[in-house]
């Protein structure tokens, strides 16, 4: 089965999408969630040529929520189509299990708080035995950076996939964590085509899924996780060293880490001084202003 996965196309319909044998497209559809954007996107998605489609909705797909009435009117007239929201379905003995919540973000659609037991109820649902897990929001930890920053995904969706371990979990919301990464037992993919400024510009991630293992049709996994892992025990290797074996880790563990981030060792040196200084002239600053170091003032009185 060659399943191709997008998601947060919000206003765009991209064109000339890989062929397969299942199109999935894992929420943000539209912009702001009204009834003419939804209509637009169903005759869009129902116009593709994949025998099967499935999509969620996400957190800017307004009417599946508040509106779910105009919602049912809007997909029965595409019969053609897969709605999975806290639902299931299974295409040649493959289950896929869609739901559309994250933790809740500046009040968009489904939308729940952060680590209480709502949320946990909505994951709690994911049946055991899911192949294909399609949710909006990514796992906490996985794929949900805004440039490097803080971890975005939820929590409680990171514990439920302890053990439901699906082969395959798909997401998108977060625009800046597209790519793939894997761990032994699944295969996380951000599938967003817009990036963080909502531009079009990241390509369908294409899966050929067997009973025996999966294959990324056209990229090469990251194995982010185990090369982080690799970088982590160079470092680990050098305590404890002489100065001139550590030197020696440090530059492996240099080297590594601008392979992952896809500059040179030279630029990585550069960001890591200038990250340095910046911190230590922050640190110090910050120390300086403390009431036990800062002078009193002193004027001259005119006589």
């Amino acid at each position: 089965m060659r399943i191709v996965f997008i998601s947060d196309t919000h206003q765009h319909r991209p064109a000339n999408l890989p062929p397969g044998d299942v199109l999935v497209h894992a929420g943000d559809l539209s912009s702001t969630g009204t009834y003419a954007e939804v209509v637009r996107f169903l005759d869009w998605f129902s116009s593709q040529p994949h025998p099967h489609k499935i999509f969620i909705a996400g957190n800017h797909d307004r009417l599946f929520e508040d509106f779910p009435d105009q919602a049912v009117l809007a997909l029965m007239e595409h019969p053609e189509l897969t709605y999975l929201q806290d639902a299931g379905v299974t295409l040649d003995g493959v289950r896929f299990w869609g739901s559309p919540w994250q933790p809740e973000f500046c009040n968009w659609a489904f939308n729940l708080p952060r680590r209480g037991s709502r949320i946990r109820e909505a994951w709690n649902r994911i049946p055991t035995g899911t192949d294909v897990l399609i949710t909006h929001g990514p796992p906490h930890g996985v794929l949900d950076q805004v440039r490097g920053g803080e971890h975005l995904g939820c929590e409680e969706l990171t514990i439920r996939l302890g053990v439901i371990r699906p082969r395959i979990h798909v997401f998108g919301h977060i625009h800046d964590g597209y790519g793939i990464a894997q761990t032994g037992t699944t295969t996380y993919i951000n599938a967003s085509t817009c990036d963080e400024t909502y531009r079009p510009t990241n390509r369908p991630i294409v899966v050929d899924l067997t009973p025996e293992g999966l294959e990324i049709v056209g990229a090469a996994p990251t194995h982010r996780q185990e090369r982080l892992a690799g970088i982590k025990a160079i470092l680990a290797s050098a305590q404890g060293m002489p100065a001139e074996v550590q030197d020696l880790q440090f530059e492996a563990a240099l080297r590594a880490m601008a392979e992952l981030a896809g500059k040179t060792p030279e630029c990585m040196a550069s960001e890591y001084v200038r990250r340095g200084l910046l911190a230590d002239l922050k640190s110090l600053e910050k120390s300086e202003n403390r009431p036990s170091r800062r002078p009193i003032p002193r004027r001259d009185l005119k006589t």
